[in-house]
Parts: C-alpha cells; structure tokens; sequence
C-alpha cells in the first residue's frame, strides 16, 4: 500500500501500519519541523528528501499516486487548551485542514484517515465537523468517525480522539466498522518503575 502522510510528527500512523504487520511504502511525508522530521525519517527508514515541508506550497501535481492518506491536522484551535479559534480556511493552524482536503481533492485516494482531539465533535465545533463531512462527501467519499480512547485498545493512558475514516465511493463496500475495545487491566501500577535512581529527583531548594 502506498501511503500520503500529512502533519506527520514522528508518524504514529506509520507505526500502527507496522505494528499491523501491513506493508506500506511511503511516497512522501509532509513535516514542517525540522526536528520531527529528522526523527521521522530515522524511525521509519525513508530519505528525509521526501518531506514536502510546508503542507500550504504542496503542489499536488509533483506527487506520486498513492492509495492511503493520513492527515492529523493541527488541533491547536480546536483543543480545550488552545484558544479555540476553529477550523477558519487560510487563518487558524487548525484551519490547514483545507490544504489536506485540496491534496485529496486533486490526487484522489482510496482511503484518507483523519485525527483529531474529541472536541473536533463537541457542540461548539460540530458545525466545523459537519462542514468537514460534507467537503469529503462532496469529493467523492463515504465517511465514517468515531471518538476511541486509547484504554480501550491496548494502551497505557487515557487518550479520547476522534476519528474519521473517508473511503472514496466506489471502492467502498460499505462495510467498514471500527474496532471491538479490548479488555484492559492494566493499572498503574503495571508501568511504574519501582526502584528510581535519586538522580531523577528535584532537589528542594533553601531560603537559609
């Protein structure tokens, strides 16, 4: 499967892809952070020379044909800790969720996989969301989405994130359906190192 990664950070999409076993190769990434890039390219063993860089100068025509993209856009202006400026095309990060739609637009993919913190769905943002469905309904996709927590699958925290599967219309099957939780007892207990060098520690400071 060939893949479009987009907002990649270290690619976490990338990782369940391997953990899954699925073969993949990566026809290009798209990382604004030098940093992130560099670790993403160390990560997954691809040239940092397939870093598109900035998504909004992306030319969409120098791009190879690819079968899945992921796009976890900025959740900056949508997140309970950001100033919650919404998803406004050409002025908030969060708003480069239409650069992605305009790559989708124009190479047309099989599959596009989007993430974003719960409130993406709340009732202050919805019609952003709704808005979002509707642009990808428009270009040919059937959505699906979802709010998963983290716990419910394995993992070691409690992290709720909205998920939105498009599959383009006429390769869809229309029986796509998101993953049954998977029972967890894990307790913190199970990841806490129990001998802790005192070199971790802060050392209290004196007014004396």
């Amino acid at each position: 499967m060939k893949i479009l990664s987009l907002f990649s950070g270290i690619g976490a999409f990338e990782k369940a892809l391997t953990n899954l076993n699925t073969p993949f190769e990566v026809v290009n990434y798209c990382e604004i952070n030098k940093f992130a890039s560099c670790a993403y390219s160390a990560i997954h063993g691809v040239p940092e020379d397939l870093n598109l860089g900035d998504i909004s100068k992306v030319k969409t025509e120098n791009i190879r044909d690819f079968d899945l993209v992921t796009y976890g856009f900025p959740c900056q202006d949508i997140s309970l800790a950001g100033k919650m400026q919404g998803i406004v095309k050409g002025e908030t990060r969060s708003g480069l969720l239409y650069e992605a739609l305009r790559i989708i637009k124009d190479k047309k993919p099989k599959y596009a996989i989007a993430e974003n913190v719960k409130n993406l769905v709340s009732k202050r943002f919805i019609d952003d969301f709704n808005d979002m469905l509707k642009e990808l309904d428009d270009l040919g996709y059937n959505s699906y989405w979802q709010v998963l927590n983290a716990k419910n699958y394995g993992a070691y925290q409690s992290r709720e994130r909205a998920f939105i599967v498009s599959i383009r219309k006429d390769v869809d099957t229309n029986l796509f359906k998101f993953p049954e939780e998977i029972p967890n007892d894990l307790t913190l207990n199970n990841i806490l190192e129990k001998d802790i060098s005192d070199k971790y520690y802060c050392k209290g400071s004196s007014n004396s």
